[in-house]
């Protein structure tokens, strides 16, 4: 069904409607009143180009969601390559942790040593420099290497050695080793004393204790931690040089490979 008006009538048209006035298509003229004419007060400050500027950004709007917009393309392809230098990057930044972890293992898996030494008659002295030193020309004549754990292993080398190599052996920048010495005088052991050992070296022609021959040394510097436990004045018992029957000393341990950074996290 079509409908058309005018200002005085209305023609309607059935065609082919079942049910409808006849089986026929027929054209039904149908007077009706005549149409008020009515006229809106807004179309005349309703201007065209409103109209067909509205349409157009309705369209350029449609366009846009159906093609990628030119500056959303330019980031995507900023992201792109900015994605492609922040995984090289990082595969950079993971095979360097990687070699840096490999060292830091095959450093953990080299043993570390500690040292035993021990001499009958040894004397602990101040001298007027202020310095302490313990010295004896009766050092046993072998240095006892043994690892720390998991290792199980144990070395013996000439004490003489010991000393002509000891700075290069501790030569790694990070410092003297620290030692702990004890004392048995009288048949009776002493305190234990903490200490760096802060120099290792060889003295020839009469010793401290009497002896003839090599005698062997160690400039001995506390940190104030190792003082404030026991410190090497207290030991002395406020004389300027004693002579003990017998000192042991355990030496701290030796890195036979060391790497920078391994005891801290390497990445």
């Amino acid at each position: 069904m079509r409908l058309y008006t005018s200002a005085s009538a209305a023609v309607i048209l059935f065609s082919g409607i079942s049910g409808a006035l006849s089986e026929e298509n027929h054209l039904y003229l149908v007077k009706t009143p005549s149409l008020k004419k009515t006229i809106s007060n807004h179309l005349a400050t309703f201007r065209h180009e409103t109209v067909v500027e509205t349409m157009h950004v309705l369209g350029g709007n449609r366009g846009r969601r159906l093609r990628p917009d030119a500056d959303a393309a330019v980031d995507a392809s900023t992201n792109t390559k900015s994605g492609k230098t922040t995984s090289k990057s990082a595969k950079a930044t993971a095979s360097s942790c990687q070699a840096k972890l490999d060292t830091c293992e095959a450093t953990a898996a080299a043993p570390k040593w500690l040292f035993v030494q021990m001499a009958d008659m040894c004397t602990l002295y101040r001298n007027e420099d202020g310095e302490y030193h313990i010295e004896s020309s009766k050092f046993h004549k072998n240095t006892e290497w043994f690892t720390d754990r998991p290792f199980q292993l144990e070395a013996t080398q000439p004490t003489s050695e010991w000393f002509n190599n000891f700075t290069e052996l501790f030569d790694d920048e990070k410092g003297m080793p620290n030692a702990a010495l004890t004392i048995v005088h009288d048949d009776t052991s002493r305190d234990v004393v903490v200490s760096v050992f802060a120099e290792g070296y060889i003295k020839e022609g009469e010793s401290e204790t009497g002896g003839e021959g090599l005698t062997y040394g160690y400039k001995l510097d506390q940190s104030t931690s190792q003082e404030s436990v026991m410190s090497l004045e207290a030991l002395m018992d406020g004389e300027d040089s004693v002579t003990l029957d017998h000192c042991s000393m355990f030496i701290d341990d030796w890195y036979s490979t060391y790497s920078e950074g391994c005891r801290d996290s390497p990445c």
